[in-house]
């Protein structure tokens, strides 16, 4: 310290151009952070690795979700159906009959986004609503039970008219204030339900800049 004093107070010139040099490297390291956060798709029309659908339901909570049509176990408490959007079976459709349920996208090791929640990303998805709630609807980020951030989606599923496509984006940051750990996701985006319900899946992505027209609210 006492030889960089030395030289900041005997050389002026010097010493400033080793300010600008000095916070230049530091804005240089600053967005190279922000550079390395990235968009990430979780499901594009077919599940993207390392993420992978299921179903659950009180007699089974991880139902793998494999071919056209997969029940809950031994029960008909949601059906998921592989279904078309823009192009054959590049959607799918969850529906349920009564009976708590949830339909989920899942990694079989946590992933860490508190570096795109910094970044003000999100969690957007394309969806259509089929048929609206009958009972109250929650979307949420688990990060290992009970580590869980809940978000009620009722009011919003109720309202938007049924059988359009459209895109939701919620922030991160919505989710972590519902009490989910962003260091620790399994489980970026999972549906869940008592009563009847139907709505279809065509995009599932973790975005670093959503369209600002597709935000909700968290509340």
């Amino acid at each position: 310290m006492a030889i960089l004093k030395t030289f900041l107070s005997e050389r002026p010139a010097k010493a400033g151009m080793l300010v600008l040099i000095m916070s230049g490297l530091f804005v240089s390291c600053a967005l190279s952070a922000a550079d390395t956060v990235q968009d990430e798709a979780v499901f594009d029309g077919n599940n993207v690795p390392p993420w992978r659908l299921f179903v659950g339901s009180n007699s089974n909570w991880s139902v793998p979700v494999e071919g056209p049509v997969t029940t809950s176990y031994k029960s008909k408490v949601i059906t998921v159906r592989v279904v078309d959007n823009k192009a054959r079976d590049d959607a799918y459709q969850a529906e349920w009959n009564g009976g708590l349920g949830q339909v989920y996208w899942q990694s079989d090791t946590p992933r860490d986004f508190t570096d795109l929640a910094a970044q003000g990303g999100a969690l957007s998805i394309m969806v259509r609503i089929d048929k609206k709630p009958k009972k109250s609807v929650d979307l949420k980020m688990d990060c290992g039970y009970p580590c869980t951030g809940s978000l009620n989606m009722t009011k919003l599923f109720k309202a938007v008219p049924e059988g359009q496509w459209f895109r939701m984006s919620l922030k991160l940051s919505c989710f972590e204030e519902a009490g989910a750990n962003l260091g620790h996701i399994l489980a970026p985006l999972v549906i869940a339900t008592k009563g009847d319900f139907t709505m279809s899946f065509a995009d599932v992505r973790l975005l670093v800049n959503p369209p600002p027209e597709s935000l909700i609210a968290c509340g």
